[in-house]
C-alpha cells in the first residue's frame, strides 16, 4: 500500500512540473520542485556561488522536505546539472543577515543565479580542477548571455555561513 501511495505522489509531483528548456546546453536537466515561477519583475543582476556542504545535492533538491534549490549544481567530476530555469526563482540565498550589504534589499533569489559546487561536509576540500573548469565554463556562458554580472559568495549574503568555504577558488571566478 505504501509503495502505491509513493508512486501516486510522485505522479502528482511530476504532473505539476512545467517543462522548460536548458539555459546551458552542456548541462543535464533535472527539475527541482522548489522554485517560484518567474522573478517577480526582477532582472538577473548577479551570480551567487555556493558550496554544498556534502554530497547528494541533486537528490536533496528533489526531496520535498528540503525546500531548497539552485539553478545549477557542479559536481566534482565536472558534470553540470541544471535544476531550475534561469527565468525562475530558485531558493538558494534568501536568508539575508542584518550585517550583510544586501540587508533590506529585495530577496537575492529574485535577482541572482545560484550555482552550487559539490564539496565535502565542511566545504573545505581541495576542489578537483575538472570541477573548477566546468564551473568557469558555466559562469563564462552566463556572463556571455547576461553581460558582466557581479559574482558573490553565499557568505556575503548570509554572513557567518561557511559557503562556498575555504579553498574555494573565488579569485578565478571573479577574474572572468
Amino acid at each position: 500500500m505504501a509503495s502505491y501511495l509513493i508512486a501516486f505522489l510522485l505522479c502528482v509531483l511530476v504532473s505539476n512540473v512545467v517543462p522548460w528548456t536548458l539555459d546551458y546546453p552542456s548541462a543535464q536537466q533535472v527539475s527541482s520542485p522548489h522554485f517560484n515561477r518567474g522573478r517577480s519583475g526582477h532582472a538577473i543582476k548577479a551570480i551567487v556561488l555556493h558550496g554544498t556542504a556534502g554530497g547528494g545535492t541533486v537528490q536533496w533538491f528533489l526531496n520535498p522536505a528540503s525546500k531548497v534549490s539552485a539553478h545549477y549544481v557542479v559536481e566534482q567530476d565536472g558534470r553540470v546539472v541544471q535544476m531550475v530555469s534561469e527565468d525562475d526563482t530558485a531558493w538558494h540565498a534568501g536568508v539575508v543577515t542584518t550585517n550583510s550589504q544586501f540587508y533590506g534589499q529585495p530577496n537575492p533569489n529574485l535577482w541572482a543565479i545560484g550555482i552550487e559546487f559539490s564539496r565535502n561536509i565542511n566545504n573545505d576540500n581541495d576542489m578537483p580542477e575538472v570541477q573548477i573548469q566546468a564551473g568557469l565554463r558555466l559562469v563564462s556562458d552566463i556572463l556571455r548571455r547576461y553581460g558582466k554580472l557581479p559574482r558573490y559568495t553565499h557568505d556575503q549574503i548570509s554572513v557567518g555561513r561557511i559557503c562556498p568555504g575555504p579553498k574555494f577558488p573565488t579569485s578565478r571566478f571573479l577574474a572572468l
